[in-house]
C-alpha cells in the first residue's frame, strides 16, 4: 500500500508535473471572465514563469543537491565481502521491442560495479532490482536486462546473485538481505547514484548489512558557489531528483524505513 501511495503523491508532487499543473491552473484562471480570478490566473502564470527561469538560470538546485551528493563520498574497507548494485533505470519496454539492453542511469553504475568485480574477483557479486511502475509493460524484467548489460561488459553475471522481485530502495534492501543473511563482519559495498546513496545507505544499514558506498554518477562538483548559467533542461533533470530524494528520505523515515531522514 505504501509503495501505491508514494507513486500517486510523486505524480503530483514531481517538479515537471507541478509546474504544468501550476501553469494549467493559472491559465484556465487567467481566461474567466470574472476579472478578479483573471488577474490571479495571470498573477500565477507569471511568478511561476519567474520561479521556473530563477531555477533555470541561479544555482539553486546545485546548492540543494551538492549536500545529498557529499553525504557520502567513496570509502573502501580493507577487506570487501560482497559488492552490491541496485538497478533502477533499466528500460525492460524499450529493451523487448529492440531486442538489446537499454539503460540510462544505471549505465554508470554498471561500469563501477564491473571495475570493482575486477579487483575483487572473490567477492560476491549481486544485482537488486525489480520494476518500480505500478503496471510494468514488459514481460521482461529490470534483472535480465541488468544480465545482458553486465555480461556485455565483461562480468560473470553466471557467479552473480539476482534479486529481481523489489520495487523500491526499501525492498533493495530487505530483499537482498533475506537472500545473502548478511552478517555484521562482513563487508559490502554498495554501487548506485551519488543523489541516491543516502537513502540507499540508510535502508541497507536497517536491513542489517555492513555497507560501505562506492559511489558514482554525480551531477555537481561538490561545491557552493554563484556562477550562472542558462541552461533549463539539466536544471529541471537536476531538480527532479532533488525533490525525489528530499521526499524519499522524508517519506522513509516516517515510514520506519530508515533511522533518520538524513542517515550518516
Amino acid at each position: 500500500m505504501s509503495f501505491i501511495l508514494s507513486k500517486i503523491l510523486w505524480l503530483f508532487l514531481s517538479p515537471g508535473n507541478l509546474c504544468v499543473m501550476v501553469f494549467l491552473g493559472g491559465g484556465f484562471l487567467g481566461q474567466s471572465v470574472n476579472e478578479k480570478r483573471r488577474k490571479i490566473g495571470q498573477l500565477i502564470c507569471f511568478y511561476a514563469a519567474l520561479v521556473f527561469f530563477i531555477v533555470s538560470v541561479t544555482p539553486f538546485v546545485d546548492w540543494i543537491l551538492t549536500p545529498i551528493e557529499n553525504m557520502y563520498p567513496p570509502e573502501t574497507p580493507a577487506r570487501v565481502d560482497g559488492i552490491i548494485v541496485i538497478g533502477g533505470d533499466e528500460k525492460t519496454y524499450l529493451s523487448q521491442e529492440r531486442g538489446q539492453p537499454i539503460v540510462l542511469d544505471s549505465a554508470r553504475r554498471y561500469i563501477k560495479f564491473a571495475a570493482l568485480a575486477r579487483e575483487y574477483p572473490n567477492a560476491k557479486l549481486v544485482f537488486s532490482g525489480g520494476s518500480g511502475l505500478l503496471k510494468p509493460e514488459a514481460t521482461l524484467k529490470d534483472a535480465e536486462v541488468a544480465r545482458q548489460s553486465l555480461e556485455s561488459i565483461g562480468v560473470p553475471v553466471d557467479k552473480m546473485i539476482f534479486e529481481d522481485e523489489s520495487r523500491n530502495t526499501h525492498e533493495n534492501a530487505e530483499f537482498s538481505a533475506k537472500k545473502l543473511q548478511p552478517t555484521p563482519q562482513q563487508n559490502w559495498l554498495l554501487v548506485t547514484s551519488a543523489f541516491h546513496m543516502p537513502r540507499a545507505i540508510g535502508c541497507f544499514k536497517k536491513a542489517g548489512f555492513n555497507v560501505y558506498p562506492a559511489t558514482v554518477g554525480y551531477m555537481t562538483d561538490g561545491h557552493y558557489d554563484l556562477r550562472l548559467s542558462f541552461d533549463m533542461s539539466f536544471k529541471m533533470y537536476k531538480l527532479f531528483y532533488a525533490v525525489h530524494e528530499y521526499y524519499g528520505l522524508v517519506a522513509y523515515w516516517l515510514m520506519g524505513y530508515i533511522d533518520w531522514p538524513w542517515p550518516k
